[in-house]
């Protein structure tokens, strides 16, 4: 268990989960529906080394099947990018956004019965989304409360992995929000962009993205514990919206 801090208020999980689920439908209709090849569901991830658009909404129907099926079972799921093969090979797209918008209508029943860990769903969604923003070039909504959601979540299973390991706590600032993160009274510190860092324990950075945060100690040892998956090799960019095109750099750019 992490220490907040600043600890986050009240928020209404219902509602989070049905923006989410909404924009998520949005990007894919208007971006992947009744196209073809790259500018569709063939199109690939900027995010996900491997996974196409009908990957990401396939993983997004099977994650959200399994939720149905067993509520409590999610709970101790890993939180993990699509994978390829998420979705059948030449599936089409208008059949998995119905496969998902019924899926995603029947959990919004559970998510306000309390009968489901909804934060889990919401991260794994709005993370989904930030892909699907980054493959068709559209960012935005980093600072939405799925975001904030996604980082209580995976900032809670980062400070378990890094007191399961015996790593030194640490202690993460990102903007208004703060956190120790591993077991005990922190001595060093992070100070990262939360959008970053969110993404980061997602797995959607590389180490060498990771590693250029402003770290107040060696960032090796957390960098094998920081996502539930394997980082990946090359650099992730997602362009950020904030930047004006005349001021952004390498890292800036798609």
């Amino acid at each position: 268990m992490r220490s907040d801090t600043t600890p986050a208020g009240d928020r209404d999980l219902t509602a989070i989960w049905d923006a989410t689920r909404s924009r998520v439908t949005s990007l894919v209709t208007e971006h992947a529906l009744d196209t073809d090849g790259a500018a569709g569901g063939d199109a690939a991830v900027a995010t996900v080394p491997g996974a196409t658009v009908r990957d990401v909404v396939g993983h997004l129907i099977g994650v959200a099947t399994k939720a149905a099926e067993a509520p409590d079972a999610l709970r101790g799921e890993a939180i993990t990018p699509p994978s390829t093969g998420a979705a059948p090979r030449g599936a089409a797209v208008a059949d998995l956004l119905a496969a998902w918008t019924s899926a995603a209508d029947q959990l919004s029943a559970l998510v306000a019965s309390d009968s489901m860990p909804a934060v889990v769903l919401i991260t794994d969604a709005v993370m989904c989304e930030h892909d699907l923003r980054a493959t068709f070039d559209v960012p935005g909504c980093r600072d939405d409360a799925a975001v904030k959601v996604a980082l209580d979540e995976l900032a809670g299973r980062f400070s378990d992995r890094v007191a399961a390991a015996g790593l030194p706590p640490l202690r993460v600032t990102v903007e208004q929000w703060g956190t120790i993160i591993g077991s005990g009274p922190a001595t060093s510190c992070l100070v990262a962009d939360r959008f970053e860092f969110v993404r980061g324990m997602a797995g959607r950075r590389s180490a060498a993205e990771i590693g250029r945060w402003n770290w107040g100690t060696d960032p090796a040892p957390y960098l094998p514990v920081i996502a539930e998956v394997a980082l990946p090799e090359q650099e992730v960019r997602e362009r950020d919206p904030r930047i004006p095109a005349h001021m952004r750099d390498r890292e800036f750019v798609l």
